[in-house]
């Protein structure tokens, strides 16, 4: 089992706010942008790997706010 660091999972975070905001979207969290995301995957080319990714490491509940970087 590999542990993540919070460093790691701040980077993954901005890397995904980067990847929403060219897929043009709004701020939820990951499992929110999941649950939009499986209707219309095409919608989100660009963030649903990274959102899909996230999600089973067990980060559903991280909100996510596009092109931002904290």
């Amino acid at each position: 089992m590999k542990v993540i660091t919070h460093k790691q999972m701040k980077l993954a975070t901005e890397h995904l706010a980067e990847l929403l905001k060219r897929d043009g979207a709004q701020t939820l969290t990951v499992q929110e942008w999941l649950d939009a995301a499986q209707p219309q995957p095409g919608q989100f080319p660009s963030s649903l790997p990274a959102l899909e990714i996230l999600g089973l490491l067990g980060f559903g509940d991280e909100v996510v706010q596009p092109g931002t970087s904290s």
